[in-house]
């Protein structure tokens, strides 16, 4: 997530929380109505919640603002935060604190004092040319014009952006530089403030000055940057950095071997683990594949295709048997084939991707461990564990094998889950031959 998807994210959040929050307050004030107006000479001396198509301020509020429309506008002044979601916002009063604003079109105009932070996210921000902010300035838009005067730090993530302000501390900027077809009069209405024109990419105006660092992130170097601070720093997007390392990862060999390592290294501990707990449930088909090596294929492939199948079956059953206790009135039975079906089928799901991804592998390998043992070491196949992890290495540099190493996995999935199959549903017995019938009962 890139710095301005940040900013405007954590905004958002924090609006919902307070918002949410808002209504337990103990005291305050609440204007609503298609146009709220405080006016020049009114005094609230409360927090104040206003809502309503327009909301204007032009009196005071000793305490914090909450407004939302879709004009606001704050001539006045306010000795607490303020807090706004608009289509148009513009403040230019004086605010106590700090300043937190979503909306389409922002500005913060030339009579704008804000003593401390403000924070602003949209399609377009503006501050004008003699506001001042007594702390910092973090914008999250489209297009931003800065201007007027910032006493701390300033932190932009924006498509475009112009610097004209004179910035007390260190300035970070992310800008892309390739927005070729953005037009900001797209996010414009007749109702909104008007929208400045800011050129595309990074630029600065002849007042543009920061005193301490300035960073810059965009996809190419803008040398008018140099002018504006003495320490400068550019760096490539993050994101383009990332997709660089990714797809050098991709097409390179040592990502190909390590992923194949990877997998042989799950495919050991796993196959190990289930040689430990549950030894039978390698011998066992493991017998049935080695007496029964074709019919297993062919088994294998059917239930390849019934288990999804099943699965599916399974899941509508439970539903259908739900609706009808349903219709029944019978909720407690509703709730408890719900409680009891899904986590079943659940299992089911899980216990399929176990046997399809590493149970069948294992019954394979062992067979094939067995075979090269018996052959070097026979000793060694008096334990399950050395033939087993013996196979599980060949087979794991076999799977690695671009193409033919996938073909050998299916088959080898094919033949463990036929093999499973035969245990779980063996043979009818064959019918025994008749014993012989004893000399001495002969007539």
């Amino acid at each position: 997530m890139n710095r301005k998807t940040r900013i405007v994210t954590l905004l958002t959040l924090f609006l919902i929380v307070l918002f949410i929050a808002t209504p337990a307050a103990s005291a305050f004030e609440d204007r609503n109505g298609e146009r709220v107006v405080i006016g020049k000479d009114e005094v609230i001396d409360d927090d104040l919640f206003a809502g309503g198509t327009e909301v204007i301020v032009d009196g005071t509020i000793n305490g914090d603002l909450i407004a939302g429309g879709e004009t606001v506008i704050i001539n006045g002044k306010v000795t607490g935060n303020v807090f706004t979601v608009g289509s148009g916002i513009t403040v230019n009063g004086e605010v106590g604190h700090d300043v937190i604003a979503i909306g389409s079109v922002l500005t913060i105009g030339p009579d704008a004092q804000v003593n401390h932070n403000v924070y602003m996210a949209g399609a377009s921000v503006e501050s004008q040319s003699g506001s001042q902010i007594g702390g910092s300035l973090v914008i999250g838009a489209m297009q931003s014009l800065v201007s007027g005067q910032i006493t701390n730090d300033l932190l932009v993530g924006s498509s475009r952006l112009r610097l004209e302000s004179t910035v007390g501390r260190n300035a970070k900027v992310s800008v892309d530089t390739s927005d070729g077809g953005y037009s900001p009069s797209y996010y414009h209405s007749p109702n909104m403030p008007p929208m400045p024109s800011v050129p595309a990419g990074l630029t600065f105006g002849s007042e543009a000055h920061v005193a301490g660092d300035f960073e810059y992130v965009s996809t190419k170097a803008v040398d008018a940057a140099n002018s504006v601070a003495e320490n400068v720093t550019h760096t490539l997007p993050p994101q383009d950095e990332q997709l660089s390392r990714e797809l050098a990862q991709q097409n390179s060999a040592s990502s190909y071997v390590f992923d194949a390592l990877r997998r042989l290294i799950a495919l050991l501990l796993i196959g190990l683990l289930i040689a430990w707990l549950a030894p039978r449930w390698i011998t066992g088909p493991a017998e049935n594949l080695l007496s029964r090596p074709l019919p297993s294929l062919g088994i294998g492939l059917v239930g390849l295709v019934a288990a999804p199948v099943i699965w599916l079956v399974a899941f509508g059953v439970v539903i259908v048997v739900a609706v009808v206790f349903g219709l029944l009135s019978l909720d407690n039975l509703t709730g408890l084939t719900l409680l009891a079906g899904f986590p079943a089928l659940g299992l089911a799901f899980v216990a399929i991707l176990f046997t399809l991804s590493y149970l069948c592998q294992a019954i394979v390998a062992y067979l094939g461990g067995r075979w090269i043992l018996a052959r070097v070491r026979p000793e060694w196949n008096s334990h399950i564990y050395a033939p087993l992890l013996i196979g599980l290495l060949i087979m794991g540099l076999l799977f690695a094998a671009p193409i033919a190493g996938s073909l050998l996995q299916f088959l080898v999935i094919l033949a463990g889950l036929g093999a499973i199959v035969l245990v779980v549903i063996p043979r009818s017995r064959e019918s025994q031959t008749p014993t012989d019938v004893p000399a001495d009962a002969q007539v």
